[in-house]
């Protein structure tokens, strides 16, 4: 299917795309199930293609971004973040691993550089005044849903490619779906009102597509089953659909991270 910006590229027709299964999880201990995922992850990055995770809660950003970096080299992994919570407390309800720690975990144990984890879209209670410390003190890059609110969603993104360039080439996509606002998928593990909007995420997920190489993608928090009307589902498809698209104009030798195909975008009077 042809993406309806970007002309006829249709990524399925550019990438070779296969489901590779699902990784058995023991539904009582995370701890566990970091370890098969782990393994699962690092197989597909090993065979030189890019895992596409879907899950689950957060906590899965650890395993796959340390089997990531296990293949391409410690430190050698930029993470993009959208996220309504900045996930990096030192322990959840004294659990070590956890949906709201994997950053932590990350970081303090040098997979991915504090300088090279960029967050868009924060908006809760969380990071406080004690964790944006822990993360001025190890460089992390974040853009709170207000900063987007006073410069614009296309400032944000042109500042957040600029961080995503600087340092490792290659990038993980760690994607919560509670950065958007829940009015646009409620279907969430902890939605957070007043998050971004899809016209600001899409164009944003694509344009990593498009200027970074892609080591990996993980899409988290989906929980359809609180949504009775479906359009959980249909916006978590598209933001695959964006990045997958953004990857397949890249391998097209597109590298503008704004390109619209113009023969589909731009109409002259009097063309129709």
């Amino acid at each position: 299917m042809a993406h309806p910006s970007v002309g006829d590229i249709d990524f399925m027709q550019v990438l070779r795309v296969v489901d590779y299964g699902d990784a058995p999880v023991d539904p009582l201990s995370p701890e566990r199930s970091v370890l098969s995922v782990h393994r699962l992850v690092k197989e597909i990055a090993a065979a030189g293609s890019i895992p596409i995770i879907v899950g689950g809660d957060h906590s899965l950003m650890y395993p796959d971004v340390v089997a990531v970096t296990d293949v391409h080299g410690k430190g050698e992994v930029g993470v993009i973040h959208f996220d309504a919570h900045f996930d990096g407390v030192p322990l959840m309800f004294g659990h070590y691993l956890s949906h709201g720690a994997p950053v932590r975990r990350l970081i303090d144990e040098g997979h991915v550089k504090g300088r090279n984890f960029v967050q868009i879209g924060l908006n809760s209670g969380k990071p406080g005044g004690s964790d944006l410390e822990w993360m001025r003190r190890n460089e992390v890059r974040y853009h709170f849903v207000a900063e987007i609110d006073k410069y614009g969603w296309e400032a944000v993104m042109k500042k957040a490619l600029a961080e995503a360039l600087d340092g490792p080439k290659k990038i993980f996509i760690s994607i919560d779906t509670d950065v958007l606002d829940p009015a646009w998928a409620p279907g969430m593990g902890t939605p957070e009102p007043g998050g971004m909007s899809i016209r600001e995420l899409f164009p944003m997920l694509r344009a990593l597509g498009v200027q970074n190489e892609i080591v990996g993608v993980e899409l988290v928090e989906l929980n359809p089953v609180v949504d009775p009307t479906y359009r959980s589902k249909l916006v978590a498809v598209r933001m695959l659909r964006e990045v997958l698209t953004g990857i397949a104009m890249r391998r097209k030798g597109i590298t503008d991270p704004h390109y619209l195909d113009p023969a589909w975008i731009d109409h002259g009077v009097g063309s129709r």
